[in-house]
Parts: structure tokens; sequence; C-alpha cells
């Protein structure tokens, strides 16, 4: 469901909206299950390509970072999600 949905997302589809769970007729034997989708979730797992930024930072604070050799990228990522409150 996820993988439809994205494709919809990604060419601009409208997504149509759930059905409500008593207009659904059903035969003997079926029965009706909610599916519960985090989007946001799954795009952002199916979205995580590494991309290249360029940034600017003080050049005593680059040789201090350096020489305890700190992965900037790994710091900037975590500050990140802590800034903006993702786990």
């Amino acid at each position: 469901m996820a993988t439809w949905l994205d494709y919809l997302i990604d060419e601009g589809e409208v997504i149509p909206n759930p059905s409500m769970v008593n207009d659904i007729s059903l035969d003997d034997g079926q029965f009706v299950t909610m599916i519960d989708i985090d989007m946001t979730s799954y795009r952002r797992h199916k979205n995580s390509k590494a991309v290249k930024k360029t940034l600017s930072i003080p050049s005593w604070l680059n040789e201090e970072a350096e020489a305890r050799n700190l992965n900037f990228s790994s710091i900037l990522q975590e500050a990140l999600k802590e800034h903006l409150g993702i786990q």
C-alpha cells in the first residue's frame, strides 16, 4: 500500500479518500481490515540516499574537530535530527 501511495505522490496524482467501513458491502466469509501507513516514515526511509552539502564553519572550529578525528557528516545529521525533533 505504501509503495502505491508513494507512486501516486511522486506522479502528482490524487490520493483517494479511504472508504468508510460501513459503506463496504461484504459477502459471507469476507471481512474488512484497517491499514495504517506512516507515509512520512516510509518516504524518509525510501529517500535516505546521501546528499552532499557545502557549509561554512570558523577555521579554528574546523581545526579542533579535525584534530579529534570527528565525523562532520554524522555530527551534522545528529544535530539536525535533534533540532527537528526527529528520532
